[in-house]
């Protein structure tokens, strides 16, 4: 059997490296917005361009496509945070949000279907938020984004079967754009408390779960929102 193929939008990300790390087996290509922080393998394709750039994700799909002749998987990772309560954002800042969370995931979405639609297969996962799954203070910018995109996890599913459609869900995890409250101690212990596992996640527990959905193992699982959050969302802890 062929190494699959898997294409990662924010390959520079922690989830994006643990996952790569987490799948020797396969071939990525790697699109991300600034070079590629760590090196990759030569039998990897890795390439520069802007998320929003309809071009730039359609040529880099035919590259994909030219080098291995199919795509069986594609993950988005791209995106930011904004923790500031919904009265204080500023429309470009909730304008900014969407663009890097949803239009990005959108555009994709738009240049890798058309070849998983004439492949008959493919999954495709999305990185929603424990944040959109409860109520949590000063999100609402990224919860409302992170919504979206779990609402066009579940009617792309709908509309694109056999095509696969999922997303995972992660509460606090070790990443730069988590530092804020991660390098706070006061912080991040408040947080932690909240969960029914209390320890801080690391980039490979989502990486694990991400693997499992773009393989071949989780063939009957599409639509669905898998949180990876200690059990944030669905725990309720008394002390």
């Amino acid at each position: 059997m062929s190494a699959p193929v898997y294409v990662i939008q924010g390959a520079n990300s922690a989830m994006a490296q643990e996952l790569i790390a987490q799948n020797t087996h396969a071939r990525f290509l790697l699109l991300s917005e600034h070079p590629l922080e760590k090196a990759i393998q030569s039998e990897h394709i890795s390439l520069v361009g802007s998320a929003l750039d309809e071009d730039f994700l359609k040529q880099s799909i035919e590259q994909a496509l030219a080098a291995w002749q199919r795509i069986d998987g594609y993950a988005h990772f791209s995106g930011s945070i904004l923790l500031k309560p919904l009265h204080m954002t500023r429309l470009d800042e909730w304008n900014d949000i969407f663009s890097r969370h949803v239009t990005t995931a959108f555009l994709a979405l738009k240049a890798v279907l058309p070849v998983f639609k004439q492949q008959g297969e493919g999954s495709v996962v999305l990185v929603s938020s424990t944040a959109a799954r409860i109520g949590l203070q000063n999100h609402e910018a990224i919860a409302a984004a992170k919504g979206a995109l779990e609402a066009m996890v579940r009617s792309c599913a709908a509309t694109y079967a056999p095509v696969r459609f999922n997303a995972i869900a992660p509460g606090l995890t070790r990443s730069r754009m988590s530092q804020k409250i991660v390098g706070n101690e006061n912080a991040l212990k408040s947080s932690l408390q909240l969960q029914a596992i209390q320890k801080l996640a690391e980039p490979n527990d989502m990486a694990g779960v991400v693997s499992f959905l773009l393989g071949a193992q989780s063939s009957m699982v599409t639509g669905q929102i898998i949180s990876v959050d200690g059990g944030l969302s669905s725990t309720k802890r008394m002390s």
